[in-house]
């Protein structure tokens, strides 16, 4: 690498693993995202990347500062007012450090003041709908014009409102008839005509990328530009959205640059990865210095080395969302484990951006069943984590070890659930952010 590349980050809300090329057993998903599925063919798609957490903002901050969002104080959302301390330092912060200039272009989800963040520049703050793909598009053009015959590289964070509910003012659904259905929710015409909006909504998704991807060459920088494309979390259904089930803390990652044989050629990566380990990797990969605070790793070695050993257990966590319902787990390849420690009167929660909807609606009275204390899967025979093992002798001393290695790193991150209910810090919410 000749010299540092611009970097731009598109981010979504609630996509999940929701793109054509991750259709597969556990995604089932018949999406026409063709201009996703080139940045993946081009680039490089992470079969086996979580985030931290199943909800937006304590994800996006782990994001930020490579960081657990119970060691960054990002426990809640935003639009209820938490915030991410000052304290931190985030990744257009360590970027600017090492020769960029950093932008915000859209939603960020982080902090109730934009401008601790440390972007150079942001595009103008206002509601979320205005963050959405269609609204901001030309300020995406634009912006790629100014910084077309500027030699300084440049980091662009492009947030958009998409895919968040509610889908209708997104774009159009498809035919509910061409939809597949994940295998942790029942079959019928109800959820088939509610992913046949989320599939419409993705749609458009697809289509700015596209865009994108056109401006950058029409305007001469996609030779030198690394390209990420993310999303905060799960998909916005029941069991998955607000669970620490895999459809609730699986997520897409493509990551595309022509000139890196890195991140190029169409390779996939099945190595289990968490997304405090961007931060790390985005810096590595320039040559700055690694900072020792953070949690994250860098993954480069496995993409020189896909034989190398990376992470053996994925840590991930649920604090607050519309209301205080914590737990934390820990994932194997072949196991997982989650302590919930609070009663709550349904197996699990879920968001109130679902529950009006028609799958919310329904699956609502599926599961008025008391939550167990704990749960441990065996994600190689029950990937879709329906039948709980820890009453099954036979995996009592699996149930041990991992409840050991939970709790060690509760212990050695600070956790404050050791200390007992944690409190709600949210001051009054912002009204833009």
């Amino acid at each position: 690498m000749k010299e540092k590349p611009n970097i731009i980050l598109f981010i979504t809300h609630d996509q999940g693993q929701f793109i054509g090329c991750y259709d597969s057993k556990q995604t089932p998903n018949s999406l026409k995202t063709p201009n996703l599925d080139n940045v993946a063919r081009d680039g490089i798609k992470f079969n086996n990347y979580f985030c931290t957490a199943p909800q937006c903002s304590p994800s996006r901050g782990s994001i930020q500062t490579s960081l657990y969002p119970h060691q960054n104080g990002l426990m809640g959302l935003v639009d209820r007012g938490w915030t991410l301390p000052e304290t931190n330092k985030t990744l257009p912060m360590y970027l600017k450090e090492n020769g960029y200039t950093t932008h915000l272009l859209g939603l960020q989800h982080e902090s109730m003041d934009a401008q601790t963040l440390g972007y150079d520049t942001m595009s103008k703050r206002g509601h979320v709908i205005n963050y959405s793909c269609n609204r901001m598009k030309r300020k995406y053009r634009d912006f790629l014009s100014e910084h077309k015959n500027i030699k300084k590289p440049f980091y662009a964070c492009i947030g958009s409102w998409e895919v968040h509910r509610p889908f209708g003012g997104w774009g159009d659904p498809v035919d509910p008839v061409n939809v597949k259905v994940p295998p942790y929710l029942p079959d019928n015409d109800m959820i088939h005509e509610d992913f046949a909006d989320y599939y419409g909504a993705i749609h458009i998704v697809d289509e700015t990328i596209g865009r994108l991807m056109e401006h950058l060459e029409s305007f001469g920088l996609a030779e030198n530009t690394l390209f990420i494309f993310t999303t905060d979390h799960g998909e916005p259904f029941p069991r998955a959205k607000c669970t620490l089930y895999d459809p609730g803390i699986k997520t897409s990652l493509l990551m595309s640059f022509p000139n890196s044989d890195l991140f190029s050629n169409g390779k996939e990566i099945s190595q289990m990865i968490s997304n405090i380990d961007l931060l790390p990797t985005i810096l590595d990969y320039i040559g700055a210095k690694i900072p020792k605070n953070i949690e994250g790793e860098s993954f480069l070695k496995c993409l020189r080395n896909q034989a190398e050993p990376f992470r053996k257990e994925i840590y991930t966590e649920k604090t607050f969302h519309e209301f205080y319902d914590p737990m934390r787990s820990i994932r194997t390849e072949k196991y997982k484990y989650i302590v919930n420690f609070e009663k709550f009167p349904a197996l699990y929660q879920i968001d109130l951006f679902t529950a009006p909807f028609k799958t919310g609606k329904y699956m609502t009275e599926l599961i008025k069943k008391p939550r167990p204390d704990e749960e441990l899967y065996h994600l190689i025979s029950d990937p879709t984590e329906m039948n709980n093992l820890c009453s099954n002798s036979e995996y009592k001393s699996i149930k041990e070890t991992l409840k050991v290695k939970l709790f060690r790193w509760l212990k050695e991150t600070n956790d404050p659930i050791l200390q007992g209910k944690i409190k709600d810090l949210r001051t009054d919410p912002p009204k833009i952010f």
